[in-house]
């Protein structure tokens, strides 16, 4: 990953009517669980689903991790099939490399090298009530990111995740800097639009594997799967750039605005917790705003 690379999202274009499908009360739905997107559950009934980077596909995921036309999911015989479509990095059904195969609810799935999903059946109307539950408790209702309590969860498997495979793992915390000043200046609507806005950031730049939350007030906090600390460097200068380009227009008045951001990166030896490492990132944030704000202070200062 590096700043020239574009932003990452998942869209959903169109869904193919299938000509089958299996007489249940319950209904399949593929949901994701991992990323910013965890949670995020699409219904399959009588449907068609390819997977890939191409813009032409019915679920882009546009990762380097995946191939263009990656894996397809189909009806056969009343059963829902997945099958790699000659992918670069596999499909994974439970942990097994598959080409095609049945899928059995529960089955969990692995698109390339970093994005899980899991196959259900569930009535309709309970998956429904437990997205919105899910929404109401781990979501942040004004930016749309995660909240803290979530972030703090996924931090910790994420550093499980990193200790047991050696694959790095870094952490940025960002904090909107003169944020009391925009309150005291502009009012606290105009900075509920500043928060938003730079929610809205996140959400558009970072990769689909990366999760992102607002931690509390004006304090963010960004999980880098996968990313060393020359990387996340690069992913926090880009949104450091971003934020001081933009402009917020409230009451005719334009506002800008910067973000101070502290990066601390496990490489599987230097930390024992997650809460070192969020602890060492926080502090590099203060050391980022002593110094004079609007900057990026990585794990080595």
């Amino acid at each position: 990953m590096s700043g020239q690379e574009p932003s990452e999202k998942t869209v959903i274009i169109k869904l193919k009517t299938a000509t089958s499908e299996k007489p249940s009360n319950l209904e399949p739905f593929l949901i994701s669980i991992s990323g910013r997107e965890t949670g995020h559950a699409i219904p399959l009934k009588g449907k068609r689903l390819v997977i890939g980077r191409d813009a032409s596909c019915d679920l882009v995921i546009d990762s380097p991790h995946v191939s263009r036309m990656h894996a397809e999911l189909f009806w056969k015989n009343a059963e829902i099939f997945i099958k790699d479509l000659g992918s670069t990095n596999g499909v994974f059904i439970n942990g097994n490399k598959v080409s095609e195969i049945s899928l059995q609810s529960g089955d969990k799935i692995l698109i390339g090298t970093q994005m899980y999903f899991k196959f259900v059946y569930q009535d309709s109307t309970e998956q429904q009530f437990h997205q919105s539950m899910f929404n109401a408790a781990n979501t942040d209702p004004l930016t749309q990111l995660y909240n803290k309590r979530y972030f703090i969860d996924i931090l910790e498997k994420e550093f499980s995740f990193s200790r047991r495979t050696g694959i790095p793992l870094s952490l940025l915390m960002l904090d909107v800097d003169f944020f009391k000043k925009i309150n005291d200046t502009h009012g606290h609507v105009a900075g509920d639009k500043v928060l938003k806005t730079f929610g809205h950031i996140l959400c558009q730049q970072l990769r689909l594997e990366n999760v992102a939350c607002r931690f509390g007030g004006e304090e963010f906090g960004i999980i880098l799967r996968g990313a060393d600390g020359q990387t996340a460097l690069q992913v926090g200068e880009r949104l450091r750039k971003l934020v001081e380009a933009q402009q917020i227009v409230f009451k005719n008045k334009v506002i800008h605005f910067t973000v101070s951001i502290g990066l601390a990166t496990f490489d599987g030896k230097n930390y024992k917790t997650s809460e070192e490492l969020l602890q060492r990132a926080d502090d590099l944030l203060y050391k980022a705003k002593q110094s004079g704000r609007n900057k990026t202070m990585p794990d080595a200062a």
